[in-house]
């Protein structure tokens, strides 16, 4: 547990001697694929890590309609912002998508860490600045563009962020479901399938046993409209 802590934020820049005497306030635990960690409106009382596994965030409207949020992997911590609101209340659920091993660290806990360890503090207002950067970066793709651009948008990302380089591309490691998907693209699982189609036939992506290959990542810029 202590080497995947390490890697996760706020704790990049600290030692293993530093981080070693806060690991008795950590609590482990297991989901199942599809438990929910949280549910909006559930009390924010811990930072939460990613051991093994992954999870998505999930915000649901009063009709049902739900976008993915985040995505977190092994290695990832989740679950800054509403742990520091004046109202610490959850505003969207987070679901295992697949088994998933996690720790938590209660808040006081946290908070008593990263004011004796500065370059803690650092890394954990740098991913509160990184989620709101990624939130910013989804609201934007929804107004400006069309489904086939916000999933390009998505695949582009992941691939940067999760990428594995394998020998026609790189593979995003996750196993997305097509609600999924379609969730993080704020769309319908059938208008997203169509773009994903569009990107296999043109030969910008391949799926193989559960997985995304980013084969061109020129023709997924060209769908988000710059060649950059």
């Amino acid at each position: 547990m202590l080497r995947t802590l390490l890697s996760a934020y706020p704790f990049q820049d600290v030692s293993a001697e530093e981080l070693t005497p806060l690991l008795p306030s950590f609590r482990r635990h297991h989901f199942k694929a599809g438990e929910f960690v949280w549910r909006q409106g559930d009390d924010a009382t811990d930072l939460w890590f990613v051991l093994d596994g992954q999870l998505h965030s999930v915000y649901a409207s009063a009709d049902g309609t739900e976008v993915v949020t985040q995505v977190a992997g092994t290695g990832e911590s989740f679950g800054q912002p509403a742990l520091f609101a004046p109202v610490a209340k959850r505003i969207v659920s987070v679901v295992a998508i697949v088994p998933a091993d996690l720790a938590s660290l209660p808040r006081d806990a946290l908070l008593r860490f990263v004011e004796a360890h500065p370059p803690a503090l650092r890394r954990l207002l740098e991913s509160m600045s990184v989620l709101v950067l990624s939130q910013s970066h989804l609201f934007s793709q929804v107004a400006f563009h069309d489904v086939r651009g916000r999933v390009a948008y998505q695949l582009l990302k992941l691939a940067d962020e999760y990428g594995e380089a394998v020998d026609d591309g790189q593979r995003i490691p996750f196993r997305f479901s097509q609600a999924t998907l379609a969730g993080l693209v704020a769309s319908s699982r059938e208008s997203t399938n169509r773009a994903l189609n569009a990107f296999v036939t043109s030969g910008d992506i391949k799926q193989h046993e559960g997985h995304i290959i980013v084969i061109q990542r020129e023709g997924l810029r060209r769908a988000l409209g710059r060649s950059s």
